[in-house]
């Protein structure tokens, strides 16, 4: 079982056939950070160390929305359902890479709304979770018109009560 709290992980197994417990709690390091300007593709990088080609692995958001799935080479828009809304049309993966164990996505079009968390997760392997925060810098120069904002104005930036 895992936890999640504050930055630490708490493992706890149980060894049934000793009837032992182990506690073992360590510190997650800070994710990394990707910064790009709004309106530019980024890559979000991950991987392991093996063919990942009849694997499983998912990224999603730290909310869970599902921003793509890969299947044994199925994926997210050819074959895979639920992917969020957000992401549609706009995710892709390297499908020549996989065999190099490479699980990294690129968003095109990137909007102030992606900036957030986001996980990789491969699924063969027991609770092995990458971590990433991307941040999507709102484009200096560029005014939103009033009909798309209904929120409060600040310096031409339209911000949500």
């Amino acid at each position: 079982m895992f936890c999640f709290n504050n930055r630490h992980v708490c493992l706890h197994l149980i060894t049934l056939q000793v009837n032992i417990l182990i506690n073992t709690c360590f510190y997650l390091p800070e994710p990394e950070i990707i910064k790009v300007t709004e309106g530019s593709d980024v890559t979000l990088p991950c991987s392991i160390i093996e063919d990942i080609t009849k694997k499983r692995f998912e990224w999603k958001t730290d909310d869970q929305k599902e921003v793509f799935m890969y299947d044994n080479g199925s994926y997210s828009g050819q074959g895979l359902s639920g992917q969020s809304e957000q992401f549609k049309g706009r995710v892709s993966h390297f499908p020549g890479e996989l065999k190099n164990g490479d699980a990294s996505i690129m968003i095109r079009n990137t909007k102030v709304a992606d900036s957030g968390n986001y996980t990789c997760e491969f699924q063969h392997l027991s609770n092995q979770i990458f971590l990433l925060k991307l941040l999507v810098e709102y484009t200096s120069g560029r005014t939103l018109s009033p009909q798309r904002c209904s929120h409060i104005w600040t310096d031409s930036l339209c911000i949500k009560r």
